[in-house]
């Protein structure tokens, strides 16, 4: 995440060693990181331990989060392995006091990507801190489409330098249809490729140095009726359409070692050249 060790990253390797796949989670004081199948459906839970707060798995999709003020702590249900074309149906109640994130999020290998698909945040906009790529209007509403580089920052594979893409929705929801493989088409037309290996994919929601809680389901609704933009009869499938809008090249974008983001900031979040690495939650350069 760009602000915050990245919240969402795996750590798939580090937590296997404390709790088996497939462990049942319940409800308790200080939940332990695990990951693995439950009822179904994947699941994965990381927590530092900094927030007094409880995962549990409920049955198929459904999942609980409560959380305390502090520390980092990120879970959620889903598939593993992502796919490039999955249509997912969620809902349920997200609550949070300070910074937070409800998204469809995931890894690719080859190359390594982690990337989200944002619904709803707290009081930090991802899109203040990342480089902007665009927007595609999908899923009944306007997403930005955003990139940013981590260096040397943990991940799937432990600590890699990687970059991170962006969906953030500019009208925040809770619940609804998510077509995934709209967003990633998305993206690369606006020249972000993925990486041709994916790991999970799952819906979370996630906290940092806040407090909430949320219950939420969620459900693959591939081939079941995505939400669409144009109107049709009953009697025809039901398929997702979504307009991609490139940002226009302009001389305002910042010069290579200019600020081209962080929270507050109001310049350019373009570069001339290069690319806009994160460097903290109030600072990315044009490197």
């Amino acid at each position: 995440m760009v602000t915050f060790k990245s919240l969402f990253f795996a750590l798939s390797a580090a937590v296997s060693a404390l709790a088996a796949p497939g462990t049942n989670l319940t409800a308790r004081a200080g939940t332990p990181s695990a990951e693995g199948t439950h009822d179904g459906f994947f699941y994965s839970w990381w927590t530092d331990n900094g927030a007094q707060a409880t995962y549990t798995n409920g049955p198929k999709g459904q999942y609980t989060i409560q959380w305390g003020n502090g520390g980092n702590l990120v879970g959620g249900k889903g598939w593993n392995p992502g796919t490039v074309d999955r249509v997912i149906t969620y809902g349920g109640q997200y609550s949070y006091n300070g910074n937070s994130y409800l998204a469809v999020y995931g890894w690719t290998r080859s190359p390594l990507i982690e990337y989200y698909i944002v619904d709803n945040f707290g009081t930090y906009n991802p899109s203040s801190g990342a480089q902007n790529k665009g927007s595609v209007t999908v899923d009944g509403a306007v997403y930005d489409i955003l990139v940013s580089t981590r260096t040397n920052q943990p991940s799937i594979d432990g600590t890699k330098t990687f970059q991170q893409f962006w969906s953030v929705r500019r009208n925040k929801r809770t619940g609804g249809t998510v077509d995934v493989g709209a967003h990633f088409r998305a993206w690369s037309s606006a020249g972000l490729k993925l990486g041709t290996d994916h790991y999970y994919q799952i819906v979370a929601c996630e906290g940092y140095q806040s407090s909430g809680n949320c219950n939420i389901t969620v459900q693959d609704t591939t081939g079941g009726g995505a939400t669409t933009t144009t109107t049709q009869s009953t009697s025809t499938p039901t398929t997702t359409t979504s307009t991609v809008v490139l940002p226009t090249p302009t001389g305002n974008c910042a010069a290579q070692w200019g600020q081209c983001g962080g929270q507050g900031f109001t310049g350019p979040t373009c570069c001339q050249s290069g690319t806009c690495t994160v460097t903290n939650q109030w600072y990315s350069q044009c490197t």
